[in-house]
């Protein structure tokens, strides 16, 4: 799509008890502050109602998301990190710190999916990698998609960046091939931690307030059984 660089719907993964991730409903992506009309239009058509930004407060400065005013689809921010941990901790830590520190942040996004016209939506940062690529793995997890699927989702990532660029409304830092670092081996590490430390995703956000009920109807709204079509149900 004209103006992104990692813009992906997490649609059609396997999700346990003969279901499937729904297409058209979760989308993660790298930050939206470039997409033309024609990219806007084009995620109207598909139905977008919300667009959740996890980037900090100074990168929506910086870069505004097209739809931070736009009037027909909710635009939240919730900055999933408050400073880098990265020099200190590494990549991999990152993750382990984002389980670990930023509950309430994680329960947030998942209520706002969880809101009527909740979805389809949008989740991104920067680059759609690191943030995202924790809230998306968690999501996933809590649904019930395999860790396998999960680390390949996130693996998605490096291709994107390395193909060669051909997009006249990139002309920032995604404007060239760029090698990024995301092992699947990292995030896998993140879900070990996950189920080792807080009870897996599901086990996290009963911890941070919702209810099996919730998480049920969270499961509902991200996936369909297989065989069932294109979902994207608002609510």
């Amino acid at each position: 799509m004209p103006g992104t660089r990692n813009f992906r719907d997490v649609g059609g993964y396997p999700a346990g008890d003969g279901r499937e991730t729904r297409w058209r409903t979760l989308f993660r992506t790298d930050q939206l502050d470039r997409l033309p009309p024609s990219s806007v239009e084009m995620l109207e058509a598909i139905g977008l109602r919300q667009v959740i930004d996890l980037r900090w407060p100074h990168e929506l400065v910086a870069a505004p998301s097209v739809f931070a005013a736009h009037p027909g689809v909710r635009y939240r921010s919730i900055p999933l990190l408050e400073d880098d941990p990265t020099p200190a901790v590494g990549l991999a830590g990152t993750y382990r710190f984002i389980l670990d520190h930023r509950g309430p942040q994680l329960v947030e996004v998942v209520r706002a999916l969880l809101a009527p016209a909740g979805t389809p939506a949008a989740i991104g940062c920067a680059a759609g990698k690191d943030r995202t690529g924790v809230m998306t793995a968690l999501l996933l997890a809590a649904v019930g998609v395999p860790r396998d699927v999960i680390a390949e989702d996130y693996r998605l990532t490096a291709p994107m960046f390395a193909r060669p660029v051909d997009d006249e409304h990139l002309s920032d830092w995604r404007s060239r091939p760029l090698e990024v670092e995301c092992p699947p081996e990292y995030i896998l590490a993140a879900l070990e931690h996950l189920d080792r430390t807080h009870g897996g995703a599901r086990g996290l956000l009963r911890a941070g307030g919702l209810s099996d009920a919730d998480l049920d109807a969270l499961t509902e709204r991200l996936t369909t059984p297989v065989g069932a079509g294109a979902g994207g149900a608002g609510g």
